[in-house]
């Protein structure tokens, strides 16, 4: 990737490149094209807002006009900042860091720094003091907040009428933190005159595209209501790189075949596995409603965004982006 030809091991491939600078010269630029690549859509949890085909243009101009913030993220983008540099930043600000653009569109990417919760064992040795805890527990786990940066992208495409805000949204974070994003995110696309956005698009329709199109990718993992009042969570084990679709696994079937009435799905999980000079991956999506049915009386959930995950290229992202407009009849089938 990139031109790299690896050590064995990631610690011998930065050795290799420490001690040969010229090698390293010919590589960096490369590297630094691909992680802002990767930051504009690895693990990125999406809401879609519909844009006038007339007023696309428009907003991709407004886009390109922006400046970044004068702030150390600006300054080391697109590194990540130091542990110092983020012990240093005010947890929750948002700052614009740079203008990206790329053959399928341009964004804007924004830095902020949120802190996770992290748990942590604590051995018994480190509270000497408390020596009597022993007694009354077999281990005690700690809680602390470790500040991370994610980078959030907003995103106008060339070839879709859909601006995109894509948070950054690690492993561990709480889906209201993500919430919360998006929402800061979208005011200030709101503020800065970028566009008058208002509701995301409702994405629930490609849930059951997803899950009737057997042509469509992997389905790894599905929850479901059945007419017997149940709610049935399934998620297949992967054995290697092989894994069966949930849509036709043996039990799911029979399962289904049993019952008097279609399950209402309404999380859904799909994946497709791509091979690439030896290394296996698989960009995927998760859309997940809060239950079978929606508020208010309302036949069918509202999702207002969608996971996308093992992205590590723009043309994985598109790919998966793509699907989902086609099984949310955002866009038609080719």
């Amino acid at each position: 990737m990139a031109g790299l030809q690896p050590g064995k091991g990631f610690a011998k491939t930065q050795e290799k490149y420490q001690t040969d600078s010229e090698a390293l010269l010919n590589v960096q630029g490369k590297l630094e094209d691909s992680l802002k690549e990767h930051i504009l859509c690895g693990g990125k949890f999406t809401k879609l807002y519909p844009i006038d085909e007339a007023h696309k243009e428009l907003v991709q101009t407004r886009i390109a006009a922006l400046s970044p913030n004068e702030c150390v993220a600006a300054e080391t983008y697109p590194l990540l900042l130091s542990d110092e540099q983020l012990s240093a930043q005010k947890s929750g600000k948002i700052d614009l860091v740079s203008v990206e653009k790329n053959d399928d569109g341009i964004g804007a990417v924004f830095s902020s720094v949120f802190k996770m919760r992290v748990r942590e064992e604590i051995d018994f040795n480190d509270l000497a003091e408390f020596e009597n805890l022993r007694e009354s527990f077999d281990e005690i786990i700690g809680l602390k907040f470790k500040p991370v940066q994610l980078f959030h992208v907003v995103w106008m495409p060339h070839f879709r009428p859909q601006l995109e805000i894509r948070a950054d949204c690690p492993r561990g974070i709480k889906e209201a933190d993500i919430h919360s994003i998006h929402s800061v995110l979208k005011a200030m696309i709101i503020d800065l005159g970028l566009a008058n956005i208002d509701q995301s698009i409702n994405l629930f329709p490609a849930v059951k595209g997803f899950y009737e199109d057997k042509r469509d990718g992997l389905v790894s993992e599905i929850t479901f209501s059945t007419v017997t009042s149940a709610i049935k969570h399934e998620k297949m084990l992967r054995r290697g790189v092989v894994m069966v679709d949930q849509r036709e696994e043996a039990y799911h079937l029979a399962g289904k075949d049993a019952l008097d009435e279609d399950i209402r799905v309404f999380k859904i999980t799909v994946e497709w596995p791509k091979v690439e000079d030896s290394f296996n991956f698989c960009p995927s999506l998760s859309l997940a409603a809060s239950g079978p049915s929606g508020a208010e009386g309302n036949r069918d959930p509202r999702i207002s965004g969608v996971l996308i995950e093992n992205c590590f290229r723009a043309i994985d992202y598109e790919f998966v982006i793509d699907r989902l407009g086609i099984q949310a009849r955002l866009a038609p089938e080719e």
